[in-house]
């Protein structure tokens, strides 16, 4: 990821316009981190100083980071600049620099949560990794709506030049946890669910992509004869995912070995070069499901005082039956203002995000929460305990 070192650098006043970007506020934390409001166009994002014997390390903090890199590469840039900061070393000037263009396919939570209607059919791949398949998909399908889910954000940048490179118009790709994006899809409205050789997370299983949760978001949002497909070199996985596909009360599956697919992953070619085994499950969904109620944001309708909130504040973990909400670190801005920083929501998976603390305000940073089940629950907890400080 983009990021810059020096062995000094000179902190600018606040606020401060420098090139494309606005840099509104810094926030310190008691154990001394630091943290720059940032916005560039319509993106808020922060950057984070590190401090050390060596000298300084200023880079994009995770919570806020943008999936496009060109976005923060800019900030970076126009931040060094203002500062006037000679760097021992950078990455944010290599010949590779990105464009500085927000993708049209690229779409955020918001825009599923509040705006995404189709009378197409639809396709999901989730973690589309080098996007071979998707694309493939996408080329395949031009009546369809392919949506590509996945958090690297390297792959996520390949997978949009190549849209445009190759003039493709009905991809849409989401940098979001695909165990909580169908939440936000229509019931009945998905054709096809592919999930080809996800993560095993053998030493971590809570981490992986099939659960029982996942395969009734997924009955829900399919419609009939609808398939999700399964597709892992892992036997382990195979084994694991095969008995979470078997709970189910009534399920029809259709199980494969060593079958070629029309296109194949780099990793696939790999395998199969090393003669691994590959296994396929389809769950062909049977049922129509009902309704659900659109998905909206979290929101905070009270104030209260930072100046309360500091006093008091400790770092903790509240814990419900199966979700949890983390109270990690507190910045302030001035007297009136500060951040929490949080981690919140089921104990399989969660939201990281700051609380941002103004005097008649409490907002998200960033302000997209998304409301689901499990966050719901965890954002009624960070209340409780915030107000009752």
């Amino acid at each position: 990821m983009p990021n810059f070192h020096a062995k000094e650098f000179v902190e600018p006043s606040y606020p401060s316009d420098y090139g494309k970007t606005n840099f509104e506020f810094v926030a310190q934390s008691t154990r001394g981190e630091k943290l720059v409001m940032s916005h560039l166009e319509d993106n808020d994002l922060l950057l984070k100083i590190n401090k050390s014997k060596k000298g300084y390390l200023i880079k994009g903090d995770k919570i806020t980071r943008p999936s496009q890199v060109a976005i923060l590469q800019q900030v970076l840039k126009d931040y060094r600049d203002l500062t006037k900061t000679n760097t021992t070393n950078s990455n944010i000037d290599s010949k590779k620099e990105k464009t500085l263009k927000v993708s049209p396919f690229l779409k955020t939570m918001e825009y599923f949560a509040n705006s995404f209607e189709t009378s197409k059919d639809i396709l999901v791949e989730v973690g589309f990794g080098s996007g071979r398949h998707l694309l493939h998909q996408a080329k395949k399908n031009p009546d369809k709506i392919v949506i590509g889910l996945e958090i690297h954000k390297p792959s996520i940048e390949q997978v949009l030049k190549q849209c445009e490179l190759q003039n493709i118009e009905n991809i849409l790709v989401v940098d979001y946890d695909a165990r909580t994006f169908l939440e936000f899809l229509n019931s009945n409205s998905v054709k096809q669910i592919f999930v080809h050789f996800p993560v095993p997370w053998d030493k971590k299983p809570h981490r992986r992509v099939i659960s029982t949760a996942f395969i009734n978001e997924s009955r829900r949002v399919l419609m009939q004869k609808g398939t999700l497909e399964l597709r892992t070199d892992s036997d382990n996985y195979f084994e694991y995912s095969f008995g979470e596909f078997i709970k189910q009360a009534k399920v029809e599956l259709h199980v494969n070995k060593n079958q070629d697919l029309e296109i194949s992953s780099k990793y696939e070619d790999r395998w199969k070069r090393q003669e691994k085994d590959i296994y396929d499950i389809t769950m062909i969904n049977k049922e129509i499901s009902e309704d659900i109620p659109r998905i909206g944001t979290l929101k905070f309708d009270e104030t209260i005082e930072f100046k309360k909130v500091k006093e008091k504040f400790q770092e903790v973990t509240l814990r419900g039956d199966d979700f949890f909400a983390h109270i990690e670190e507190i910045f302030k801005i001035n007297k009136d203002e500060g951040l929490v920083r949080v981690s919140f929501g089921a104990s399989q998976r969660n939201e990281h995000s700051y609380l941002y603390i103004k005097k008649d305000s409490v907002t998200y940073l960033p302000d997209n929460v998304l409301a689901t089940k499990d966050n719901e629950k965890a954002h009624k907890l960070i209340k409780e305990h915030i107000w009752n400080m």
